[in-house]
């Protein structure tokens, strides 16, 4: 296992700015999150890859910006609505190829969406198969807002897609979903395929691990009796640490704990 820091934890200061700061750090491993279609554009992203080569970086994952609009392009009846999504994520998937990445994250369709879910698992689906055109693996993220951030609706997912079906294990979403983290990680069981980590404690859902509660070496354990193999990646907000030296700090427990 990989263990890794996303640049979103240094948002809003810029994409580019966030990869500085894990490179000072001395992070290698990375999970890029872009924030507008400028950063899609070609001259940012040579520089940016620039800067990550330069850096010894490697980028596992990336995240889009549009994770918003997903409901909006891929659960509609309306045929050129999807197209449109298509032809979006497309150039999302170059982009992520272009660095290297491997996960591409996926919120998709929000809880109050009235879109018969079976659905929007089928459009899923037929993401998924575009995705891997680039080389990625599309991956449905718990995410609170959304329907997949029930343990019901992961399973309801697996049953309808199969192994087109990957999962992001994001442990403060599921513990603002009121889920058992360990049932989810469970039940996305052989297609889970990147883990979004942080600790928590009662009143605090978002902290640095370490700082709070949670049982990481029972999540290692049962990680590994899956025989996981991806990356493992610290997601932070900003206002959840005071001192980027924390999030070092935490990649070194979580080092020492994966072992």
């Amino acid at each position: 296992m990989e263990i890794g820091v996303s640049s979103s934890c240094f948002y809003p200061a810029h994409t580019e700015t966030g990869v500085e700061q894990l490179a000072l750090l001395g992070v290698k491993c990375v999970e890029l999150f872009l924030n507008t279609f400028q950063e899609l554009e070609e001259p940012y992203t040579c520089a940016l890859r620039r800067s990550l080569d330069a850096a010894g970086m490697q980028v596992v994952s990336f995240h889009p910006f549009t994770s918003g609009m997903e409901t909006f392009f891929f659960s509609t009846d309306y045929d050129r609505r999807l197209e449109d999504g298509i032809a979006l994520y497309r150039r999302l998937f170059a982009a992520a190829a272009g660095y290297g990445a491997k996960v591409f994250v996926f919120h998709g369709d929000y809880k109050a969406s009235p879109f018969p879910f079976e659905r929007y698992c089928e459009n899923f689906g037929r993401l998924s198969a575009v995705a891997r055109e680039y080389g990625l693996t599309l991956c449905q993220e718990n995410v609170v807002r959304c329907r997949c951030g029930s343990i019901e609706n992961i399973r309801r997912m697996r049953q309808l897609l199969g192994d087109q079906v990957h999962f992001v294990l994001d442990l403060k979403q599921a513990v603002r979903s009121g889920e058992d983290v360990f049932e989810m990680c469970r039940t996305m069981g052989p297609v889970l395929a990147h883990v979004h980590i942080s600790d928590n404690a009662p009143g605090r859902d978002c902290l640095p691990p370490g700082q709070g509660s949670f049982d990481f070496p029972r999540l290692f354990a049962q990680l590994r009796e899956l025989s996981y193999r991806g990356a493992v990646i610290l997601e932070l907000y900003r206002n959840n640490f005071k001192d980027p030296e924390e999030l070092v700090r935490s990649v070194a427990l979580l080092r020492e704990l994966c072992q």
